[in-house]
């Protein structure tokens, strides 16, 4: 469980929230448990949470488990699985206290299949979950810091998009309270922050622009952007122009394909320092050890 460790600010909201999105392959796991990492050796008590129903943490980690209950991690954060299931069942057993009486209600056939087609009800448990320690609703989540590993980008814009989309349908009652409350703490810069995985070619980038437009008409916010497994050419280009006329044969063509990424990847930089106040970088690190790849990654966040 969280070690005691020392809180933020105390005139800021007692948690903040940190969603990390990005195009399926970008990396996003990754730089999610990286930043969780590193705040957490900055000295923040950390959960970092992976949603939905398939784990990637579970096998990248090696881990026997990977559930609901938060687990301590030997890189110092914490680690949960959260579904749309079990938020839901979490909630509900909160105020219903029986579990037997859960049980009765919710693994009723009938009452399954209309949870699994209800519009919107996976979302909603789960924003409602990972949103309830702001919101002091249910059971404690004593974290400074909830990362979420969300959803690649088309979907996890229908995850944001489903607190507005059941005020609309129902508006009333406590399903409209809390998809009001959850929304609310969706918009609030203080609270939640928002980040955008890209690689530097032109589908990442492309989708990661139309995120940020579609972000910033649902909840009105503005997400960061990181680029990752930036290659660093450590050569000068003239030096990569020499060796290519040198030796066009040879290593020639390994300083033409420098050449190349180099030029690819100041190309898209441009484009997204066009459009972001500033991008963040993260080199590609070469390692097949989970913690080691981690670790560098918080490295290089912490110069973010």
């Amino acid at each position: 469980m969280p070690q005691n460790q020392a809180r933020w600010d105390s005139a800021l909201p007692s948690q903040k929230i940190l969603f990390v999105s990005g195009k399926g392959g970008v990396g996003k796991s990754l730089i999610a448990a990286g930043i969780a990492r590193q705040q957490a050796h900055a000295g923040r008590r950390v959960l970092l949470v992976e949603i939905g129903d398939n784990s990637y943490y579970r096998d990248f980690f090696g881990l026997e488990r990977l559930d609901y209950q938060p687990q301590a991690t030997e890189l110092g954060f914490d680690l949960a699985m959260w579904s749309g299931e079990t938020s839901l069942k979490d909630y509900v057993l909160y105020y219903l206290k029986i579990e037997r009486v859960f049980r009765l209600f919710f693994e009723n056939k009938v009452m399954r299949a209309l949870i699994n087609v209800a519009p919107g009800l996976n979302e909603i448990s789960i924003l409602g979950k990972i949103t309830s320690g702001v919101r002091k609703i249910g059971p404690p989540l004593p974290y400074d810091l909830v990362v979420v590993d969300c959803y690649a980008t088309g979907h996890a814009l229908a995850l944001f998009q489903a607190p507005r989309g059941i005020l609309e349908a129902i508006g009333i009652g406590p399903m409209g309270t809390q998809s009001r409350e959850i929304e609310s703490v969706l918009k609030d810069p203080k609270v939640c922050g928002y980040a955008v995985v890209t690689l530097l070619e032109e589908m990442p980038v492309a989708e990661t622009l139309e995120f940020r437009a579609e972000l910033r008409r649902i909840l009105g916010v503005e997400p960061a952007v990181i680029a990752n497994k930036v290659m660093p050419v450590p050569v000068e280009r003239a030096e990569l122009e020499t060796l290519t006329a040198a030796d066009p044969g040879g290593l020639g063509e390994f300083a033409k394909y420098l050449s190349a990424i180099e030029d690819r990847q100041k190309q898209y930089l441009g484009k997204l320092s066009r459009e972001f106040e500033a991008v963040g970088q993260v080199p590609l690190v070469f390692s097949n050890d989970p913690k080691e790849l981690v670790a560098a990654t918080g490295e290089a966040l912490r110069q973010v």
